[in-house]
């Protein structure tokens, strides 16, 4: 008999819970129905009304109270189409959210929102970049404090795009079971492209799974094969004919119903927090989670950096770059890498120990995938994503990084083979466009340091930019002897431009540069001061920060007086800010030619020689000087002076 009535008890609650579910499922679909979504649209939401009310009444770990608090489950939601469901659960669980609506809901308007909505995929690869983030909390602090999950309410527009594909197949790969799915096929779209967008995940190692989007029975039965699955999970609500919608009473009288689903999840979060307060590690959890390094961070981190540049090979800005990210990484917990194989390329070539360590992750060529993923474990929080990739993979990352810019995440990416390293690899694989269209880009910081110790001052400054993500650009190659270690005669690398080096008097010229190109200009203008010029030589290794610097300082580095002139192996494009309209620029502004890294600078005039025929040609031209001794060196005389190229070929 006692078992009898345990059984019928239990049937008893659940068919209560089943009741509340199609309750508020009917609630939710009034609220869905008084909206002004298109009629496709429409039907996508009311499909999947029923599953996501389930989800938020029996499985998300969620506290209306507080929406934001770190062990909840993340609930994404990438597509605007799919918001005002969202905004009906919201409205319906929280007991001020009745002034809600999808136009309310944008990224930063609402605890909630996890991340912003964007272009498609998206969203599926922020998503598995939170897995990303929760497995690895949940190995550094135990499931006694990271204990959920990531829900995705996904478009099957969703499914179909690379970016999605390049994300499942590394979520399989990092095994993210913790990440589910849910998604409908839209009426517009043909049922056979579908099914093979489900194939295609199933390939990629997960758990693909079919329910009937009204069947309240089997959704249930799937949500609890999710929370057991070794894999992530994607589940497709086949949608089907469903009845009339019943008489509901006024939406007011149906906030009891919903106040189990509130003690549930306050319930959880007020066990997690006694959990938290007796917890040995609880202060590393907060500061992580605040994104703070401790007191000494800055100090030790130069430490174990220079120790590490002991063993370097060459000093070039990627060895430094590659040493500051190790020694970062043993300072502090929270960092997380995700690497692709473009990123080792040079680094196999130069036969040199694998950069990262073990605190890396490969990605192999899913460059895509990997930039969303960093982009959702900024928005996860309790880590600090730290993507590695080639210089030119730019281009396929771009979409990532501008949601990551627009949501001003702190994500720091390091950028390999800059500039003409690749050169014998055709004029395709040399970035001339890419330095100008990344400078471009609101909120993200671009740095190109010239040396070991620059490359280092800049990983402190993308450290702390205060804006969203920050890029460093490396170069393989090592920057002449003389021109690996400099103090600066005014500023330094932090305030993202210096002064390197100025004579006495009226300045004659002004030469800046970045990256590999600053050595170019300070054997430039080595050889201007022996003319009799007042020679300065700048490097502006980050524009943003340099921008932001006082006008009186960018005043006295660039100087108020003498031609100006911008040296880079890139676009001319956006360096009308720095030179004026008098100044002039040298560069490239066209693809370049399969040959040595050498043989290009020559050809597109990037060489101490060229730039000192230019700048005394203007002069002359302007008349600023008379002096006849004031002579370009010719190539015979170039070796002499010490002013070609120095980089050669690793």
């Amino acid at each position: 008999m006692a078992s009898t009535s345990s059984s019928d008890h239990t049937a008893s609650s659940t068919s209560t819970q089943d009741a509340l579910v199609l309750r508020m499922d009917t609630a939710a679909r009034k609220l869905l129905t008084a909206g002004t979504t298109e009629v496709d649209t429409q039907a996508e939401l009311q499909t999947m009304c029923l599953p996501i009310t389930a989800l938020w009444c029996r499985i998300l770990r969620f506290d209306p109270a507080v929406p934001d608090w770190p062990d909840r489950d993340r609930c994404v939601v990438p597509s605007s189409a799919m918001l005002p469901l969202l905004a009906a659960m919201l409205r319906l669980t929280a007991p001020d959210a009745h002034g809600l609506s999808p136009t309310t809901l944008e990224y930063g308007q609402h605890p909630a929102v996890e991340i912003a909505t964007g272009p498609a995929g998206q969203g599926m690869a922020a998503a598995a970049g939170m897995a990303l983030a929760e497995q690895q909390l949940a190995n550094r602090y135990g499931r006694s404090l990271v204990n959920h999950r990531t829900w995705v309410l996904a478009r099957d527009s969703d499914l179909a795009t690379g970016v999605a594909l390049e994300a499942a197949q590394l979520a399989s790969r990092f095994g993210l079971n913790r990440m589910a799915v849910l998604v409908c096929p839209s009426p517009l779209t043909d049922p056979t492209d579908f099914s093979d967008s489900l194939a295609r995940f199933s390939a990629s190692g997960w758990s693909v799974r079919k329910v009937r989007a009204h069947d309240l029975g089997a959704i249930m039965a799937a949500l609890q094969a999710i929370l057991r699955a070794r894999k992530p999970t994607l589940l497709a609500c086949m949608p089907e004919c469903c009845s009339p919608l019943p008489d509901m009473p006024p939406e007011e009288e149906l906030t009891g119903p919903w106040s189990p689903t509130a003690r549930r999840g306050s319930s959880i979060r007020r066990s997690w927090l006694r959990r938290l307060a007796q917890h040995r590690a609880r202060a590393d959890f907060e500061r992580e989670q605040l994104g703070k390094a401790r007191q000494t961070m800055r100090e030790d981190w130069g430490r174990v950096w220079r120790q590490t540049m002991r063993t370097a090979p060459n000093g070039s800005t990627q060895q430094a770059a590659f040493a500051g990210l190790r020694s970062l990484s043993i300072l502090r917990q929270d960092v997380t890498i995700l690497a692709a194989t473009s990123s080792t390329r040079s680094s196999r070539r130069a036969n040199l120990p694998a950069p990262f360590g073990h605190a890396a992750q490969p990605c192999g060529i899913q460059e895509h995938g990997m930039a969303g993923m960093l982009n959702g474990m900024a928005r996860h929080g309790g880590v600090l994503p730290c993507g590695v990739a080639g210089m030119m993979t730019i281009d396929r990352m771009r979409s990532a990084l501008r949601m990551t810019a627009l949501m001003r995440s702190k994500v720091l990416y390091l950028l390999t083979d800059d500039g003409l390293a690749l050169s014998d690899n055709g004029g395709g694989w040399q970035p001339v466009e890419q330095l100008a269209s990344l400078r471009a880009m609101p909120h993200l910081a671009v740095f190109r340091p010239a040396c070991a110790e620059e490359t280092f001052a800049c990983w402190q400054a993308a450290l702390n930019w205060p804006e969203g993500p920050a890029l460093l650009i490396l170069c393989p190659h090592p920057p002449p002897p003389r021109a690996s270690r400099r103090a600066g005669h005014y500023g330094g690398p932090s305030h993202g431009g210096y002064l390197i080096s100025c004579g006495t008097g009226p300045r004659h010229v002004t030469l800046m540069a970045s990256g590999p190109e600053v050595a170019i200009a300070t054997q430039a203008g080595q050889h201007l001061s022996q003319q009799g010029l007042n020679v300065a030589v700048v490097s502006i290794p980050c524009w943003e920060v340099f921008a932001q610097q006082p006008a009186t300082y960018r005043s006295a580095v660039l100087g108020r007086e003498g031609l100006r002139v911008g040296i880079e192996a890139a676009s001319s494009f956006g360096w009308e800010r720095w030179l004026g309209a008098e100044g002039i620029f040298i560069g490239m502004d066209d693809f370049g030619i399969s040959a040595p890294a050498n043989a290009v600078y020559e050809r597109f005039g990037i060489t101490a020689g060229a730039i000192c025929e230019k700048v005394l040609t203007r002069l002359l031209a302007a008349g600023a000087q008379k002096d006849p001794s004031l002579t370009a060196p010719t190539p015979s005389r170039l070796e002499d002076l010490d002013m070609s190229l120095t980089i050669t070929r690793l």
